[in-house]
């Protein structure tokens, strides 16, 4: 109990920060407050933006809470999840596919991207906090080159680009190759359902199943752990495929459901999730109110530079403080 009202106290700091920036802007935080909280949940199609927000919010977080409890430090969710929105649009406009292939392939890529970090630490010692890191720049560049724009006649131009070639995107996902959607003209799809259920499969995982407890042993202790005979780099191994599976899903259901189409711009839903992990004490289901929070944070950003004039990077501001009083979260646990 303790813990949570710590969290919360944090939150209502964050909030603070932000209202004294806007004061700062020459705004009214309280007006500021109103178009957001209006914008994130005041109508049923705020409601659905928001969800479709958080959706990506909980695939992410689940990535960095199951590998973490494994004792990997994955900082690579967003490389994660980049490489299954990219292999999504590929199954889904250069081979149109039904959408649970789409997803499936998404997930396989997440898997392989994070295993690759995976390996590195395991067989040559390399930090997983850089190596993810690094990651993540590669698969930015990998998207960038699949949407390559030719800069004159004849000259390369990526493999995804649309047909057009006019912006920085693909084409739409084939309309088999689209999740369904949950309310009309907006972003909201069936993956929000699937995401919940990845929550409950990995709070299972985690606390009920011998595999977790065996990866949360490696991840707790690990010199412990091997001499009780545990095998930790392979607990280790299987849990960083499982949280790249879910950041690869995550970004393949992003692009088949709420955008339809890959584009340049990085979503920044993995940087975000680590947050959204550590509110959550790195528990599957304890991260669902910390990923809603975010998502109505980033649904409502945009209502609240339409309707009160602060500018929507406010909401990032929240987020940064946020991250940065995260930090505290150790030393809060501890003493409590």
């Amino acid at each position: 109990m303790r813990l949570f009202v710590s969290r919360l106290f944090l939150l209502v700091i964050a909030l603070a920060v932000c209202a004294i920036f806007i004061v700062l802007t020459g705004n009214n935080p309280l007006t500021a407050a109103q178009a957001l909280a209006h914008g994130a949940l005041g109508t049923p199609r705020a409601w659905a933006e928001s969800l479709a927000k958080t959706t990506p919010l909980i695939m992410t977080g689940l990535c960095v809470a199951v590998a973490f409890r494994a004792g990997f430090f994955n900082i690579g969710a967003e490389g994660q999840f980049l490489l299954g929105a990219l292999t999504a649009t590929a199954l889904g406009t250069k081979f149109p596919l039904p959408w649970p292939f789409v997803l499936l392939g998404g997930a396989l890529a997440g898997a392989f991207w994070s295993s690759l970090a995976g390996w590195m630490k395991l067989r040559r010692g390399a930090p997983e906090i850089i190596t993810t890191i690094m990651l993540n720049y590669v698969a930015i560049q990998l998207v960038s080159f699949s949407l390559q724009i030719p800069d004159k006649p004849g000259a390369p131009r990526g493999w995804l680009l649309e047909t057009k070639a006019v912006q920085p995107q693909s084409d739409s996902m084939a309309a088999q190759s689209q999740l369904p959607s949950l309310m009309a003209n907006t972003n909201l799809h069936v993956g929000l359902f699937i995401a919940l259920l990845c929550a409950f499969g990995c709070w299972w995982f985690l606390f009920r199943s011998e595999r977790g407890f065996l990866a949360r042993a490696a991840g707790a202790n690990p010199l412990a752990a091997r001499a009780a005979g545990i095998q930790t780099d392979r607990q280790i191994q299987f849990a960083t495929a499982l949280a790249g599976a879910l950041a690869g899903l995550g970004g393949a259901m992003e692009i088949a459901g709420a955008t339809k189409q890959l584009g340049q711009t990085p979503p920044g839903y993995g940087y975000t999730a680590i947050a959204v992990a550590l509110l959550g004490d790195l528990n599957p289901l304890g991260l669902l109110p910390a990923a809603l929070l975010f998502g109505g944070l980033s649904a409502g950003g945009g209502a609240m530079e339409r309707n009160a004039g602060v500018p929507a990077v406010t909401v990032s501001l929240v987020v940064g403080v946020l991250v940065c009083f995260v930090a505290l979260l150790p030393r809060l646990k501890k003493e409590s």
